[in-house]
């Protein structure tokens, strides 16, 4: 298990991590519901996605897509995991760790812009406690939550030792998250308004 120092909680707030979770967070919706968890892209990202649109038509002829994926998408999503759930960034990056609970347990967020694909992993040391899957619709402007659960549970889907890029199924993805009790999701953060 791997842990990360998370930078300190504004001590002000609350006196301890049970208060500090109690003010700034509830918990996330049930996945045993079958409805994914949908979030709003920010208008900056509807605006790349417009601006994306608009590269790909001026140079339609050359037959080039521009596609956005990859570290991109990632990149979107872990903000959009900062923004919308209870989570800080480390103090130092580690490998597949992207953020950490107010309580220093890892988080790894994964990402992708296909209708039909799941989470890609790459092999390495770095495991997270927790995953957060989710799909980037940038023409509706939203990301759905797939997957917001213990990480373990989907890692049990790869090999024991692989070279490359692995992708786990969108089944059993979605299937892991049917069985993911909404306590054992991390929290999302209360709206201040």
């Amino acid at each position: 298990m791997s842990t990360v120092t998370p930078e300190p909680a504004d001590p002000s707030t609350a006196t301890c991590e049970h208060e500090i979770l109690a003010e700034t967070s509830r918990p996330a919706p049930s996945q045993s519901t079958g409805d994914p968890l949908v979030l709003p892209l920010p208008e900056v990202v509807r605006d790349l996605w417009a601006s994306h649109k608009a590269l790909v038509r001026h140079y339609a002829h050359t037959g080039l897509t521009f596609t956005l994926d990859g570290r991109l998408v990632g990149d979107i999503a872990e903000a959009l995991a900062l923004e919308h759930f209870d989570l800080v960034l480390p103090l130092h990056r580690t490998g597949g760790v992207d953020a950490l609970t107010r309580s220093g347990r890892t988080v790894q967020v994964k990402a992708t812009g296909s209708k039909k694909s799941g989470p890609a992993f790459t092999p390495g040391d770095g495991v997270a406690e927790y995953l957060l899957f989710m799909r980037i619709d940038f023409h509706s402007g939203t990301a759905s939550v797939l997957y917001n659960g213990p990480e373990a549970p989907i890692r049990a889907f790869l090999p024991a030792e692989w070279k490359g890029t692995k992708v786990v199924r969108l089944a059993q993805v979605l299937h892991a998250a049917k069985a993911i009790d909404a306590a054992a999701g991390l929290p999302r953060k209360v709206s201040s308004g």
